[in-house]
C-alpha cells in the first residue's frame, strides 16, 4: 500500500508530499494523522534547515477532505469533533514546526489543502493554481484553529470573502488577497522553490527559529475555547450538512433548508 504522505530528505532539506494524486490529493483521516506525526518528528531534527510541502501528480497541491469518509467518520457532531481534533493537530504541527516551511503549490489548492498551505511560512505557486474554501457548499462550520489560521494569514476581509462567496480564485487574485507569497512563470516553479530553499538555508538556523516564532506570536487573538470547538463540530448534526454530502456522493444538487 502506498503511503498517502511521503517524507524524503536531501541534506538539510525535507520534502513532505501529499501522495493521493488519483484523488487530487484529497486528505483522509489517516493522511491527516500521518501529516501531523511527520511534522512532529521533523521538529525534533535540529539538523534540518527547511521543509518543503508539495502535492503529488502535478494537478493539485490538495483538493480538500475526502468526502467518501463523511458517511462513516463524520456523520454527527461527536464524530466531526473527533475528526477535527486530528486535522487541527496536524495544522498546529505545521504552524509550530521548528524549521521554515515552504508550500510548493500547483493546480488545485482547496479546503483542507488550502489550510495546509496557509499553515506554511512561505507559499510559492505556479500560474495554473486555483484556490478556494467552499465550506458553504457542504454546510461545514470553520473550526477555531482554521479560522485563526485563515484570518492571521490573509485578514478578515479576504477571509470573509473566501468563505461567504465560496468562489474559486486564480493565482493572480490569490496573490492580491495574500493567500500566496508569489507566483512563478510557467515551468519555473521548481527553480523558484530551489532558490527559496537555498536562501533560507544560507541563514542562521537559530535566528530563523526564534524569528519565526516571534512573528507567529504577533497575531490576532481568536476564540479557541472548548465551547467554540464544540460549536464548530455541531454542523455534524444538521440536516444541511447531511443533505450536502449525500447529494455530493449521489451527484445531485443540494437544497439547503437552514436546519
Amino acid at each position: 500500500m502506498t503511503d498517502s504522505i511521503l517524507c524524503t530528505r536531501d541534506g538539510a532539506v525535507a520534502t513532505v508530499t501529499i501522495n493521493r494524486p488519483e484523488l487530487r490529493n484529497a486528505m483522509d483521516r489517516d493522511s491527516w494523522q500521518r501529516l501531523g506525526a511527520i511534522f512532529k518528528d521533523l521538529s525534533q531534527d535540529t539538523d534540518l534547515r527547511c521543509v518543503v510541502v508539495a502535492g503529488a501528480g502535478g494537478k493539485a497541491f490538495g483538493s480538500g477532505n475526502d468526502i467518501s469518509e463523511f458517511e462513516t467518520l463524520r456523520t454527527d457532531a461527536q464524530k466531526v469533533r473527533a475528526y477535527n481534533d486530528i486535522t487541527i493537530a496536524a495544522v498546529h504541527a505545521i504552524e509550530g514546526c521548528l524549521h521554515p516551511t515552504v508550500a510548493r503549490i500547483e493546480g488545485f489548492c482547496l479546503g483542507g489543502g488550502l489550510e495546509i498551505a496557509l499553515a506554511c511560512d512561505i507559499r510559492i505557486a505556479g500560474p495554473n493554481s486555483t484556490y478556494g474554501l467552499p465550506v458553504k457548499n457542504m454546510g461545514i462550520f470553520l473550526d477555531p484553529a482554521l479560522a485563526n489560521t485563515l484570518v492571521n494569514a490573509i485578514g478578515r476581509t479576504a477571509a470573509l470573502e473566501l468563505v461567504l462567496e465560496g468562489r474559486f480564485m486564480d493565482a493572480e487574485e490569490a496573490l492580491q488577497r495574500g493567500l500566496i507569497t508569489r507566483i512563478t512563470e510557467e515551468g519555473g516553479l521548481d527553480a523558484e522553490i530551489s532558490a527559496t530553499v537555498k536562501r533560507i538555508c544560507a541563514g542562521a538556523p537559530l535566528a530563523h527559529r526564534f524569528n519565526k516564532e516571534a512573528i507567529r506570536r504577533v497575531r490576532m487573538q481568536g476564540d479557541e475555547s472548548e465551547e467554540q470547538y464544540a460549536r464548530a463540530a455541531s454542523y455534524g448534526d444538521t440536516e444541511d450538512y447531511r443533505n450536502a454530502w449525500t447529494s455530493f456522493m449521489a451527484k445531485k444538487k443540494v437544497e439547503f433548508q437552514g436546519r
